[in-house]
């Protein structure tokens, strides 16, 4: 079965074109626009790593859900050093610049889940 992965994006057509290629290097994808809509997910489908566009507001990183539990990467347009302090500040594990390729999507995605220091530990039930 392969691991799942909970993409954040509010730019509908970009999470859908992420998404076809998550697929295609070998993960199932879960969806979600916001935030919160996140936070209930992770809870409920245990995704193995979330994928975060620059769009999604990026404050709600800190939480425990987010950057203790999952790994994170997050993706976008911006490519100043400020923002990619801010998002490595915020907890997450790695940055993809877009235009995103599969080979990219694959390389972080087998960096993050492959390695036994960096599975994901357990999601305590709410």
């Amino acid at each position: 079965m392969p691991k799942k992965i909970l993409l954040v994006d509010n730019n509908h057509e970009y999470r859908h074109v992420l998404a076809s290629i998550v697929r295609r290097v070998g993960y199932e994808v879960i969806h979600a626009a916001e935030i919160a809509d996140a936070a209930k997910r992770l809870v409920s489908e245990r995704p193995a790593l979330v994928m975060i566009g620059d769009g999604v507001e990026i404050a709600g990183l800190k939480s425990d859900q987010f950057s203790v539990r999952v790994p994170m990467v997050i993706y976008g347009a911006q490519q100043t050093s400020n923002w990619r302090e801010e998002a490595l500040s915020k907890g997450a594990a790695d940055i993809l610049t877009k235009p995103i390729s599969s080979a990219d999507v694959g390389e972080v995605l087998h960096k993050h889940l492959q390695t036994s220091r960096n599975r994901p530990r357990p999601i305590p039930s709410t």
